[in-house]
């Protein structure tokens, strides 16, 4: 990682102070402001709420000339210009929401260089005299905002962007690239699109200790519905429930407003001053909650969102986290919910075909348009009743319209000109990300290390440890593994190498199938018959199969993978190294299967008419009441914790919640297995302060200060 020199950094450290009233940079701020400041090319991924703005701010401030900003949203815009006119700092904006007499203005100072920074929309680069005028003026640096949106491998392409590479080379100045959400191919083509040199690539601020991330599996939207009502109980608002569709952001809208809040509703079927009128009433406190689209959000500070619910799947973990990181950027506890049911997977699977039309459907709209055929014909004509398809179309004839135009071609002349290869390509990563989407929603690792190993790639620079704060490390519904019998452990292995003997090539459903000795024309037809653990589990129902390699998958020992140019959303069992190792009997794992004894065969339950157990994992009991704490325990836990969030200097909930602390001070834990029990102590945190806290419980005498010597 590149550090600034020492005058850079002594410059940026006093200019921080004395025209932001900050004392010191965040994660990440410093590297990529000093690269700003001496001349480097940069890339930087830094997540939402982590000061993308002050990095180019700050140095805009100590070069000779103007910094100028290429930013997608005239919102955001607004808010960056305001606040830095707020500071006494020269800058502006210019976009197509000026009146005349305002862009007047605006590029009366640009041209007369009183400006630090401007503020560009994309459009605005179309315009070879606004380009032509940029070029007489004393440009110091290129900035990038949201620069994802320059890569056709990122989530959120846009056309628009394409000039800047342009702009770069015309005003022949280092430029910095930055985003909340690029993954490494996206930053590598952020940087051939720009022709950066030798950039520096920083990705960092994914550690967000003050918002805890977690994914409650629904089965159904009641209990989606309870879920909410949970965060709104255990959070409170303000917070913004996302949906994937209009449909359902009404029905949110008319869940929260039945709670008795005071609720809004955003999506791309409302008119935009409506949509305005809903987003001023949100950020000014008026509204408590808002159900939206994904339309609602970018750009958009709130600071004080407590939670960030997802009703929906999203199609990408990059539209996911930009969108969970906008709770808690007040650094106060937050929320990120995903409230996920395998089923949700449909309404991205119609997004995804209704956005990735095929060659077929490309050449047919080409010729409809030849015909004069209008959108909303060609729409109804290729449809036929089908949702996905109507939506497909439109994305032709959009995409054909917009080719056509910039080539100067006529409608339905020739080959569409579309590359089918680029098409396919997109479709392909479109069905990448939803699958990345769908392993995080599956997963049973930490939640902030998986988003940073996607992200990061090689430029972690080693990956993260546990982050301590999301529900698994902090051990919510984390199902009671035991041991297994003899006859639990050979089940175990027989399903392992089940899953061995077909390597990533099948489903839960048709693994179940060969376990248990089905005769079905999938199973017969691919002569899955053959394999040697073909009906070793014959004594199981079926259904108990499935749920045998679910628990397999929860405890690591399988794990799901997306197959190649398959169905968005469909995944394949491979095997795990541990996995491999119950397999032979290297070990012997603790599992979250029901009851103490061996699941009944099926004669057994017929015989008694007992109902089909379900091997699910299960989750803890809803801990009973605890004993009054103990006062003058309660008080000396809580001078260790600031003594230790003085000594990390972070906030006090960072280490523990004032909860958590009670229930220790009433339980009075002995030892690491009694202290893993108390609510709210994953392995991360027992790892982190478990000594401490022990010592803190056993020794009413000790003077309660930072860990020992072997935490610092």
């Amino acid at each position: 990682m590149a550090h600034p020199s020492e005058s850079a950094g002594d410059r940026l450290h006093q200019t921080l102070q004395a025209r932001f009233g900050f004392d010191r940079f965040r994660p990440g701020q410093e590297e990529a402001a000093a690269a700003v400041l001496e001349g480097r090319d940069l890339v930087a991924v830094m997540p939402t709420g982590s000061g993308k703005s002050l990095c180019f701010q700050l140095p805009a401030l100590l070069l000779d000339g103007t910094t100028v900003v290429v930013s997608p949203l005239i919102a955001l815009m607004k808010d960056q210009v305001d606040g830095l006119r707020a500071r006494g700092i020269a800058a502006a904006a210019l976009h197509s929401g000026l009146t005349a007499s305002e862009r007047a203005a605006a590029e009366g100072d640009l041209t007369a260089g009183r400006l630090r920074l401007v503020y560009i929309a994309p459009e605005r680069l179309a315009s070879a005299p606004f380009r032509a005028a940029l070029a007489r003026i004393r440009v110091a640096r290129l900035v990038v905002d949201e620069a994802h949106c320059i890569s056709q491998w990122g989530h959120d392409f846009r056309p628009d962007y394409g000039r800047i590479g342009a702009l770069r080379h015309e005003l022949a100045v280092p430029a910095a690239a930055f985003t909340a959400t690029a993954t490494p191919e996206v930053r590598a083509d952020i940087a051939r699109q720009l022709d950066l040199s030798d950039p520096l690539e920083l990705v960092t601020g994914f550690e967000r200790p003050n918002l805890t991330l977690a994914v409650d599996p629904c089965r159904s939207r009641a209990d989606k519905a309870r879920a909410v009502d949970a965060l709104l109980h255990e959070v409170g608002p303000p917070g913004i429930v996302y949906a994937a569709t209009r449909k359902n952001v009404e029905i949110w809208a008319a869940h929260l407003e039945g709670r008795r809040l005071r609720a809004g509703r955003y999506h791309a079927g409302m008119g935009d001053a409506e949509r305005a009128r809903v987003q001023d009433d949100f950020l000014a406190g008026r509204l408590e909650v808002i159900a939206a689209t994904n339309a609602f959000g970018m750009g958009v500070d709130k600071k004080d969102l407590r939670f960030v619910a997802h009703a929906d799947v999203p199609g990408s973990l990059e539209a996911y986290y930009q969108e969970v990181g906008r709770a808690g950027r007040d650094g106060l506890p937050a929320r990120g919910a995903l409230l996920f049911g395998p089923a949700d997977v449909r309404t991205q699977e119609f997004f995804l075909a209704g956005s990735n039309p095929s060659p077929d459907l490309f050449r047919r709209v080409w010729a409809l348009l030849g015909e004069g055929t209008d959108d909303e014909e060609i729409e109804v004509a290729v449809a036929a009743g089908d949702a996905a398809s109507g939506m497909a179309a439109s994305t032709a004839a959009r995409l054909l319209r917009r080719a056509a135009e910039r080539l100067g071609r006529s409608f339905g002349q020739g080959d569409p000109p579309i590359d089918f290869e680029a098409q396919a390509a997109k479709a392909r990563r479109d069905r990448a990300r939803l699958d990345t989407m769908l392993r995080y929603a599956f997963g049973r690792g930490c939640r902030t290390r998986f988003i940073y190993d996607y992200f990061a790639g090689a430029a972690r620079g080693g990956a993260i440890p546990r982050c301590g704060t999301c529900d698994v490390c902090l051990g919510w519904r984390r199902a009671e593994g035991r041991p297994l019998d003899d006859r639990e452990f050979e089940r175990v292995r027989i399903a392992l190498s089940a899953v061995a003997r077909l390597p990533a090539r099948f489903g839960v459903e048709r693994i179940a199938q060969v376990l248990v000795g089905s005769r079905s024309r999938e199973v017969i037809g691919r002569r899955l018959d053959r394999i040697p653990t073909f009906g070793r589990l014959q004594d199981l129902a079926l259904d108990e199969v499935k749920g045998l390699l679910e628990v397999l998958v929860d405890a690591g020992l399988l794990v799901r993978r997306g197959i190649e140019g398959g169905r968005a959303g469909a995944f394949v069992l491979a095997l795990s190294d541990e996995g491999a190792a119950v397999m032979r009997a290297d070990r012997r794992p603790l599992l979250a299967l029901p009851g103490g004894d061996a699941p009944r065969t099926k004669e057994t339950r017929a015989a008694r008419h007992e109902p089909r157990l379900r091997l699910r994992p299960r989750m803890k009991k809803e801990p009973a009441a605890l004993p009054e704490p103990d006062a003058g325990l309660l008080d000396r836990l809580r001078k260790w914790r600031f003594a230790e969030a003085k000594r990390r200097g972070v906030p006090a909930f960072v280490i523990f919640h004032d909860t958590t602390l009670g229930a220790l001070a009433a339980l009075r834990p002995s030892d690491e297995k009694a202290l893993r029990a108390v609510r709210g102590i994953g392995p991360a945190k027992a790892e982190a302060y478990g000594e401490a806290i022990l010592q803190v419980l056993s020794d009413p005498s000790r003077n309660p200060g930072p860990g020992n010597e072997a935490d610092r």
